[in-house]
């Protein structure tokens, strides 16, 4: 079927009447200037890109979840509402491509944009009013003639505002929606005359010409041009629309497979799989010790990874059998994710420095095969693994394990994992071999260590975690300079008499990671620029075990300090080789 053309009018009077929005659509994203820049492109007679629509049969459409468009946008996040069931809608018709403008349509002319006040919180409704789209008919479309630099920026005067200013001879606002009522033209002629008699004294003739032209070129746009060229798919078979739509919409910043895949769950789903996996997502991102950043991508990953299907995800893996399996052991992998990144967060690792999402599903899949337990507790095996899993994670993301071929790395870990039965210990050496034969370094060598030394504050807290038991996992640390950096100044009186030689050494040395520590954030708010041979001396006997403080008292002194970083280098690589 060829492509078809119709009015803006005729087309937002079938939104929420025959057109409705599938699952796999996203949510409405435009901001209130995305949806002025449409309508202006629309008055200058701008092509605003096709659309693609869906007519479903009479047999097809109950096996979608429909949406209706959203007739009032907000501006932290506007949520699509479910139709509840689509009996008695003639010609059915979901939008596969051009959800976007359409919706902006619908906002600018019938809905509200709710905008969010400044410096206010946004789980508060009243701090949202509501703003409709007006435009200025007395503004002057056209550029200025010497002005020939394109600015990207709207030419008509169209402003979402929340209130209509008070009209006068040099701004006449009017409400977008209005231009709806004139069902003809005698009523648009009514409309522009009865306008036009509220005109205050004072109003010139060009001001009038302009008000004519804008008023009338609004009126053409929305009901007499054909400015919406469309294409109705009609083939039912699931797969092709799928395609179809992934293929429409492969452009948009916002749309990814797994968000494809999630609408494709919630259509086969008994239990809403769109609530529970989102509800997972901000569960473990909000709600726990920590807060995380995992995403779509990652549960969906883990879904397959423990399911035993294949972990490179593709549509058509997605088969009613394979989304059937992943809802039947929903509940199972749902408590894994949460036991994995309670744990996680437990070591200290979450948003601020956990660098990959597929380096956790190792750790997902060995916590998954040993239900009820959480690894927090004090049992020799929780302990003992729960240690493991720890410096195992920690050493892959230093080596960035992940950092090519993802999903065959996984698939092989996987492998190695579900070898072990329930009960079993954490199976890192098992995991190495793997990682060595795929040619991944999983331990720190000699170079590493060098390169480990010479880094630099801040350091990640990877790096420096490293040098820790669990004394410091869940605690909430900052990263400490030994010896202060503010003696390190020409204002010490101890810098000052170093020979400038050794004043350059120091200073060389100074932010080394051998002269940083992790404190906790009360110790290190007590300490501050404290010599630190006077702050140590208030410190507990196992103070420098943990530490990694050299014994010899005469190291710590201030002139001692580049013999002090030499000793603790020699200490901080001995630790780091019992890390493996």
């Amino acid at each position: 079927m060829p492509y078809q053309e119709e009015t803006i009018k005729t087309i937002v009077d079938r939104l929420n009447t025959q057109y409705f929005l599938p699952s796999i659509q996203r949510e409405y994203v435009w901001k209130p200037g995305q949806v002025v820049l449409l309508f202006d492109s629309i008055m200058r007679g701008y092509p605003i890109s096709s659309f693609l629509f869906w007519e479903l049969s009479q047999d097809s459409r109950d096996r979608w979840e429909v949406y209706k468009f959203c007739e009032e946008a907000n501006s932290v996040g506007t949520h699509h509402i479910k139709l509840p069931s689509a009996d008695g809608i003639q010609s059915l018709t979901l939008v596969l491509d051009g959800q976007q403008r359409l919706t902006s349509m619908l906002v600018g002319l019938k809905g509200i944009y709710r905008i969010r006040k400044p410096r206010q919180w946004a789980n508060n409704p009243n701090y949202f009013p509501a703003y409709r789209l007006y435009l200025d008919l007395f503004a002057d479309p056209n550029p200025v003639e010497d002005d020939n630099e394109f600015t990207g920026k709207p030419y008509y005067a169209f402003k979402f505002l929340q209130t209509a200013p008070q009209n006068d001879a040099d701004h006449w606002w009017f409400r977008v929606g209005r231009i709806l009522d004139c069902h003809n033209e005698d009523e648009f002629y009514g409309l522009r005359d009865t306008e036009e008699e509220l005109f205050p004294e004072g109003v010139t003739k060009p001001k009038e010409n302009l008000y004519e032209r804008n008023l009338g070129k609004l009126y053409q746009t929305i009901w007499k041009d054909a400015a919406i060229s469309y294409y109705v798919e009609r083939d039912q078979d699931y797969d092709r629309v799928l395609d179809i739509f992934v293929r429409a919409n492969e452009a948009g910043t916002e749309l990814t497979k797994p968000q494809i895949i999630l609408s494709m769950l919630e259509s086969k789903w008994a239990i809403g799989g769109k609530k529970e996996i989102n509800g997972l997502i901000d569960q473990v991102n909000n709600r726990l010790t920590r807060r995380n950043n995992i995403n779509l991508e990652v549960i969906m990953r883990s879904c397959l990874t423990l399911t035993d299907l294949p972990v490179r995800y593709r549509i058509h893996t997605f088969t009613n059998q394979n989304i059937a399996r992943i809802e039947g052991l929903w509940q199972d992998i749902r408590d894994a994710i949460l036991r994995t990144m309670t744990l996680v967060n437990k070591f200290g690792i979450d948003q601020n420095n956990l660098t990959g999402l597929n380096v956790l599903i190792p750790l997902i899949v060995y916590v998954y095969q040993n239900p009820r337990v959480t690894f927090l507790g004090t049992t020799p095996f929780e302990v003992k693994n729960a240690g493991r899993m720890r410096r195992w994670l920690i050493l892959a993301m230093l080596n960035r394990v992940f950092a090519r071929g993802p999903e065959q790395v996984l698939a092989n870990l996987r492998r190695v994992i579900r070898e072990c039965p329930p009960g079993a210990d954490f199976p890192t050496d098992a995991l190495n071999a793997e990682l060595s034969r795929m040619r991944f370094a999983t331990d720190l060598d000699e170079k590493s260590i060098r390169y480990y030394l010479d880094s630099e504050y801040p350091v990640a807290f990877l790096n420096l975690s490293l040098l820790y038991d669990d004394h410091f996992w869940g605690i909430s640390t900052q990263q400490d300079h030994i010896f202060p950096r503010a003696l390190f100044e020409q204002g010490n009186p101890d810098f000052a008499t170093l020979s400038p030689e050794k004043q350059q050494r120091f200073l060389a040395l100074v932010n080394k990671a051998a002269n940083l520590e992790l404190l906790m954030d009360a110790e290190n708010n007590e300490k501050r620029a404290k010599p630190f041979d006077q702050w140590l001396a208030t410190r507990d006997a196992s103070f420098r075990q943990r530490h990694l403080i050299p014994e010899e008292d005469e190291l710590l002194r201030f002139e001692r300090f580049d013999d002090f970083i030499a000793r603790r280098e020699v200490l901080i690589a001995e630790r780091l080789k019992m890390v493996v």
